[in-house]
């Protein structure tokens, strides 16, 4: 067995404990059984799988973005600062996590140029452009319009998600991604959805401190 293919068995061993601990924390929506996880976590990855992670990859880096460019912004809300500051420190780390994965199968890491493949649009990811409205913004603009494009871009993610749970992918690592996206992200849009404005006339909710 190559170096990266022993490497890849101690992430995917090591993950698989982490799936079932966050499963047994009522994470998943059943608890799994040990059978399947232990053969998963030796399975080699699916198209599916990598092509999942390469996407996720490309989407978590562009919400990272998006998050410090509202961050950098003067006078942003505090509880809506605290909401991008935690899918700052979230999606970097799984972005870390799943690029070591890719590596450890000898896989390219995801990047920007899965960020503009086919069916960017419908996984929720903004265009350059997007991004620029967004970059130069001023708070009162920006805030309201950092969250509507983040849960459209949320949405994406979650509905990928859902895409690869109920496909090919097979890979334990893979599948815990997927559900903690669709578990983390499907919260985050309801945070973030209780904080639009009801109408263009009023102020984002939780304008004050706290």
């Amino acid at each position: 067995m190559s170096v990266r293919r022993i490497a890849a068995a101690l992430v995917l061993a090591a993950t698989a404990l982490t799936v079932i601990a966050f499963a047994a924390r009522g994470g998943g929506e059943k608890k799994p059984d040990p059978r399947p996880v232990a053969v998963a976590s030796v399975a080699p990855p699916t198209t599916a799988d990598v092509a999942y992670a390469q996407m996720m990859v490309a989407h978590h880096a562009q919400a990272v973005r998006m998050s410090r460019a509202l961050i950098a912004k003067p006078g942003v809300p505090e509880r809506i600062r605290l909401i991008a500051e935690f899918i700052v420190h979230d999606q970097q780390r799984e972005i870390n996590e799943t690029n070591a994965w890719l590596d450890a199968w000898g896989e390219q890491a995801g990047g920007h140029d899965h960020a503009h493949g086919a069916g960017a649009a419908s996984q929720g990811m903004l265009t350059d452009a997007q991004l620029h409205e967004l970059d130069i913004a001023k708070t009162d603009q920006a805030v309201p319009l950092f969250l509507r494009r983040m849960i459209e871009h949320h949405r994406g993610a979650v509905v990928s998600s859902r895409a690869l749970l109920d496909g090919d992918g097979r890979n334990v690592y893979i599948h815990g991604l997927a559900k903690h996206v669709i578990n983390e992200q499907t919260a985050e849009i309801d945070a973030m959805a209780a904080l639009l404005p009801a109408s263009p006339g009023r102020k984002v909710s939780g304008a004050a401190a706290g």
